[in-house]
C-alpha cells in the first residue's frame, strides 16, 4: 500500500517560535528546496511517539534493515509534578527527552543502578 504524502530528504534543523506555542522542523526536499512543517509546541512528545513506533521498521536501499538510535550524552532521574518518577535523557548537545516510569519500570531502574554502583 502507498501512503500519499511528500518526500523529505532530510531534516535540518528545528526551533521554537518567538511565542513558545510553534514548533518547527527545517526539513529538505529531494530537489534541496527546504521547508518549514509547523506544529503546536504540545504536539512535539506525540511526534517523538509516533516516530519510535517506526524505528525498527526501517529498510535501507538494499532491504537491509536500518536500526536507529539517539545520541543520549547524559541522564538524570527526579520527580514530576505530582510526584511521579521521571527520566529525563540528553540527547545529542542539549536535547531533552523525559519519560514518566511506571513503578514497575521504576523498581527494575533501581535495581539495575544498584547493582552498577560502587561500593567502598
Amino acid at each position: 500500500m502507498r501512503l500519499r504524502s511528500s518526500f523529505f530528504a532530510g531534516v535540518e534543523g528545528s526551533q521554537t517560535s518567538a511565542d513558545g506555542q510553534g514548533f518547527a522542523l527545517h526539513a529538505r526536499r529531494e530537489d534541496g528546496r527546504g521547508v518549514m512543517l509547523v506544529f503546536p509546541h504540545s504536539e512535539i512528545s506525540n511526534i517523538v511517539e509516533n516516530a519510535a513506533m517506526q524505528l525498527d521498521r526501517g529498510r535501507g536501499g538494499d532491504g537491509e534493515r536500518v536500526y536507529s538510535a539517539f545520541n543520549t550524552t547524559a541522564f538524570k532521574l527526579g520527580k514530576g509534578h505530582t510526584g511521579e518518577t521521571v527520566l529525563s535523557l540528553t540527547v545529542g548537545k542539549s536535547g531533552q527527552i523525559s519519560f514518566v516510569l511506571p513503578s514497575e519500570l521504576q523498581s527494575a531502574l533501581f535495581d539495575a543502578l544498584g547493582q552498577l554502583s560502587v561500593r567502598h
